[in-house]
């Protein structure tokens, strides 16, 4: 049964889930958002010392104390987190900070699951700033992300160049081939190389109430350009008449595009808006505060196959040219 470490590092306190005594290096990076080639210490505090945690003999992972999931630990880098202690807001003139939904559930990221899939949160500018916009991989060649907003600017033929948070080397032109407007989805393609090593599409399956999830977003911002953010929620609805589900994850502009994960490391939805909050009315129903974003709203990528088959490779059995009396 998986318990909960709680680490911290500045002014950051990340709970990981972890199934025996060991978590990994690349699970607190990918926690704290530090640099592949950051170098770490974790440590804990007994008899009024700091204790450094002793490694494994491969050097991955930390070794943990018994009753270390009532314990508080600590992270030393060589490298500052990316993400900083106040978020704001990324989009528009006046940027506001971040207002969490009340009603959000706030669950601990699974730091595994998030090292596993980090080379999978794609992003894009399209303003020629240093704001992320994100996609997500859908085959080795197809990508998807949203078309509200600026991307409603967005047209057949356009091109994106993609990358990826922890895969530096990874820089993909790709076009707009398709647009979805009951999905609000812009299908990309790339023109030669590949986007991933895996077909994400045809193996997902559908969000069921009661899941929980992984979200990737880019809403941080910190010196003029955003960073990742991980999130974790339940899916608190079953799928609205609208084709959404609901996520219990707060969600903030710059999330727009981000992908839904499961806890088996499937990628089941894309993050596509915002369930509203109503304004508070004073004694003549009036507005007396602004509305403000609540949970975020989810599309199942399972529902995106069956309208792009015209553009999924056909399999090597099926080729008709093979075919003969």
């Amino acid at each position: 049964m998986a318990q909960e470490i709680r680490i911290k590092m500045m002014d950051k306190d990340i709970a990981f889930e972890l199934t025996d005594n060991r978590i990994t290096k690349n699970s607190i990076k990918a926690g704290f958002l530090l640099e592949d080639d950051a170098v770490i210490s974790l440590s804990y505090e007994k008899n009024a010392h700091q204790i450094c945690c002793q490694m494994n003999e491969a050097g991955t992972s930390f070794l943990l104390p018994d009753e270390w999931s009532s314990m508080q630990f600590s992270v030393e880098s060589d490298k500052a987190p990316s993400r900083p202690a106040t978020p704001a807001d990324i989009e528009g003139p006046n940027p506001k900070k971040r207002k969490l939904d009340p009603y959000s559930e706030q669950l601990a990221v699974n730091g595994d699951l998030a090292a596993s899939i980090g080379r999978y949160a794609l992003y894009y500018n399209v303003k020629r700033d240093n704001y992320k916009r994100c996609a997500i991989p859908l085959t080795p060649r197809l990508a998807a992300t949203f078309h509200h907003g600026e991307n409603k600017s967005i047209k057949i033929g356009d091109e994106i160049v993609i990358h990826s948070w922890l895969d530096k080397n990874l820089k993909v032109a790709t076009r707009a081939v398709k647009i979805m407007e009951e999905y609000d989805t812009i299908i990309l393609q790339a023109d030669g190389e590949h986007l991933s090593d895996k077909d994400f599409i045809t193996s997902s399956g559908y969000p069921q109430k009661g899941m929980k999830y992984l979200l990737m977003g880019f809403s941080i911002i910190h010196e003029k350009t955003s960073h990742l953010l991980l999130s974790s929620g339940i899916i608190a609805t079953e799928v609205t008449r609208r084709l959404r589900y609901t996520g219990s994850s707060g969600t903030f502009k710059g999330d727009s595009g981000g992908g839904c994960w499961s806890e088996d490391g499937h990628l089941i939805g894309m993050q596509i808006g915002v369930e509203k909050v109503p304004h508070t009315k004073d004694t003549n129903g009036r507005p007396a505060s602004p509305a403000s974003g609540g949970r975020c709203c989810i599309i199942a990528i399972r529902d995106i196959l069956g309208h792009i088959q015209d553009l999924m490779p056909m399999p090597a059995d099926s080729d008709a040219d093979s075919w003969s009396e």
